[in-house]
């Protein structure tokens, strides 16, 4: 027997030792590991930067939409194992600079996936292993044609390690869409909120081809194809199949608490290009505002070729509707009889350059917020997916895109613009270079326009080697040379350093977009145990300079003049931002709460909080209604109420028809706008009833205080 228990505890010691082996040389037997289980994992043939990911607003006006549950994007580990398991070596940055594109996308996905795009853990943890990739052909610098999956180099292993981490340990980080945690056993509604553990609703990915069905709303202008422009708005849902889109409308206004969402085209798509959602771009037509639905849409994701797809849902027929699909295609495939060439309320333009029509440059579009482009106009941005190789250069260029729609031509060039700036320094006879060009697409960029200003500003952060701490704003206008329009190029308007701006921080939004006072804002829980409270922190931009000459200067972060007592569950799901007026804003709140008491089981709340052109806001929320969720989403009628069942089986039905609901309402964003132009907020459930509408369930005044849907309070109509 002593000769049993000696040979148990050798055994023993042995593990430990073979446990204390393998942890300490996780970098070794970690990546032998990674490279057996992920040995077919594929590199992708594309040599192209991985989308950045990032809101996608669902109106023209200027709204935003802060995603990230305010937990920070970020692929840091813990020093012990990012030493462990990443050693840095000489000529490497650590791992969570190299791959934070990736990892951002990946935080977004496994917190907002699933009820966004029905995505899985698999679905994220495959999209960070293809993102990580691509990123190694810029982390690595390899000569031109050399295979790097062949070359084994340390990012591709460092790669694959990190996507087997997240495999094997990211299960209790995924938040699925319908959790086990919300049973009210385990208490965690007074800890981390009802949705502390489930995916919520979040636009972020633009290019959604892993999902095979998924719905995004946006609010635009009411159809009125037999009149004038109007006033008044409506709300679309796209519902989205990888072969095109049923495109429904509802309009609301003050005297209709809500509308049924009525099919108005479904609208195939193209096998030449990728299917997804359109953002909403203003412009004007005869002097009056007008909505455009864009497309960019991308022929495949191993190609930045596409083209822009627009329409003009105030005056679009159905016969414009019907054209959007037919337009597109060469003239062969129309026919000789082709109509839709001529129509006015729609648009098909190929946006290249001279050299390369059919092929873009980049990635995404984003609308430029701002002065009001010249009539019949979309006005785009775009940061270039690839560096800028035009003149030899290797510095990021942008676009700034100018759609004529009234031009009949399908290709309308539009040239890079190189970025110059202190990283990216143009000097005559030299080349132009810029380190680690890829540190610039780990958030989406975002739009500024100073008043008296003609172009609006690309304003973006890079991290660097400091990327815990600190970040470097870059603010890239537009040198004009009107003689050559092909050699405008772009001209630094002041760059500067955010200091102490943790990971946890982003992603930014922008305050006072369009004013003198301008700042970027985080919204961010101020701790990670439990629930925690939200923390405002605010970093207000110097004015404008016209070269980067000189010191750059460091700004600090102001988290006290907006300092609400709000706690962190509010976060849950995405705040939205309003701008009200040029230097103010409301950020509009929701989450989903336990209602015991009531059959619903579940309710919506929401709550404003106003900011004001000096950075400060009420310390207390404005307190809208809490709406049960039977009066958002009825799933129920006499027919199927169980009133025959027994007892027991009633009660089973009933807490079925409660968790029905409470998904539903996680799959369902809210909207908000100015729907009938009388400078009052709607605040709009978009999938309400048993037959989908959508419903105003409050108004939020110039104060940013709230009205019930059905009356408004006559103080605040008018301020």
């Amino acid at each position: 027997m002593r000769h049993v228990y000696l040979l148990m505890a050798g055994i023993g010691f042995l593990v430990c030792l073979f446990a204390a082996a393998v942890f300490i040389r996780m970098d070794f037997f970690g990546r032998l590991l990674a490279d057996r289980v992920l040995a077919n994992a594929a590199m992708p043939t594309e040599q192209e930067m991985p989308p950045t990911s990032g809101q996608i607003p669902f109106s023209s006006a200027d709204v935003q939409v802060v995603g990230g549950r305010g937990e920070g994007l970020s692929c840091s580990l813990p020093k012990v194992l990012a030493d462990l398991a990443f050693p840095q070596e000489e000529g490497h940055e650590a791992i969570g600079l190299q791959m934070r594109q990736a990892c951002a996308t990946h935080d977004y996905c496994y917190r907002h996936g699933a009820a966004t795009y029905g995505y899985t853990q698999a679905d994220c943890d495959f999209m960070l292993q293809e993102h990580a990739f691509r990123l190694c052909y810029y982390v690595e610098r390899h000569e031109p044609g050399s295979d790097l999956e062949t070359k084994q180099s340390k990012c591709i292993r460092d790669a694959r390690l990190v996507t087997l981490g997240v495999r094997a340990g990211g299960s209790d980080s995924f938040r699925p869409l319908n959790t086990r945690v919300d049973a009210l056993s385990q208490g965690l509604e007074s800890e981390t909120g009802l949705d502390g553990r489930a995916s919520t609703y979040f636009e972020f990915d633009p290019y959604p081809v892993r999902s095979q069905s998924y719905a995004v709303y946006r609010i635009a202008d009411a159809p009125n194809p037999d009149g004038g422009l109007q006033k008044t708005k409506a709300v679309y849902k796209f519902s989205m199949r990888p072969a095109g889109m049923f495109i429904s409308a509802a309009v609301i206004g003050k005297d209709a608490g809500s509308g049924g969402l009525s099919l108005l085209v479904k609208l195939p798509g193209d096998p030449s290009y990728i299917v997804n959602a359109p953002i909403v771009v203003a412009t004007t037509h005869n002097g009056k505002p007008e909505d455009w639905f864009v497309w960019w849409q991308r022929r495949g994701l191993s190609e930045t070729g596409g083209r822009a797809l627009a329409i003009a849902p105030g005056r679009a027929t159905r016969e414009d509707w019907n054209c959007l699909y037919l337009a597109g295609m060469a003239g062969t495939m129309a026919g000789n009889d082709d109509t839709c060439q001529g129509r006015s309320a729609i648009a098909v333009v190929e946006v290249g350059t001279n050299a390369r029509p059919d092929d873009a440059g980049f990635s995404q579009i984003i609308a430029a917020h701002g002065r009001q482009p010249p009539p019949d106009t979309l006005h785009l941005m775009a940061l270039q997916t690839n560096s800028c190789h035009r003149s030899g250069a290797n510095a990021p260029c942008f676009r700034d895109i100018l759609i004529g729609t009234a031009l009949r031509r399908k290709h309308q060039p539009q040239e890079p613009l190189r970025v110059t700036d202190q990283l990216a320094k143009s000097i005559p006879g030299h080349r132009q270079e810029e380190s680690d060009v890829y540190r610039n697409y780990v958030a989406a960029p975002l739009v500024f326009q100073l008043p008296f200003e003609r172009d609006p500003l690309l304003t973006w952060a890079r991290r660097d080697r400091d990327y815990e701490s600190r970040a470097f704003v870059r603010r890239i206008g537009i040198m004009r040379k009107t003689g050559r329009p092909q050699s405008d190029t772009g001209r630094s308007r002041g760059s500067l350093w955010l200091a102490d701006i943790q990971e946890n921080d982003e992603p930014l939004f922008a305050f006072g977009r369009a004013g003198e006072r301008q700042s970027l804002v985080a919204i961010r829980k101020a701790d990670s145990a439990g629930a925690g409270h939200v923390e405002i922190r605010q970093w207000r931009l110097p004015p404008l300079r016209e070269d980067d000459a000189g010191e750059v200067p460091l700004i600090e972060a102001d988290a006290v003049s907006c300092a609400p007592n709000l706690a962190g569950t509010w976060l849950a799901r995405p705040p939205i931002v309003v701008s009200a007026g040029s230097d103010e804003a409301i950020l509009l709140f929701s989450q989903s709460v336990d209602r015991k008491e009531e059959d619903s089981g579940y309710a919506l709340a929401l709550a404003t909080l106003r900011i004001g052109k000096d950075g400060r806001c009420t310390k207390e929320l404005f307190t809208g209604p809490a709406i049960a969720s039977v009066e958002l989403i009825e799933t129920v009628t006499a027919d199927d109420s169980g009133a025959s069942l027994q007892p027991a089986q009633q009660g089973l039905l009933k807490q079925k028809l409660k968790q029905k609901r409470l998904q539903l309402l996680r799959q369902t964003p809210i909207l908000v706008g100015d729907l009938d132009g009388d400078a009052v907020l709607e605040v709009v459930f978009p999938g309400a009833g048993r037959e989908p509408s959508a419903k105003i369930i409050a108004r939020v005044g110039e104060d940013g205080n709230f009205s019930p849907s059905g009356h408004m309070a006559q103080s605040i109509l008018h301020k």
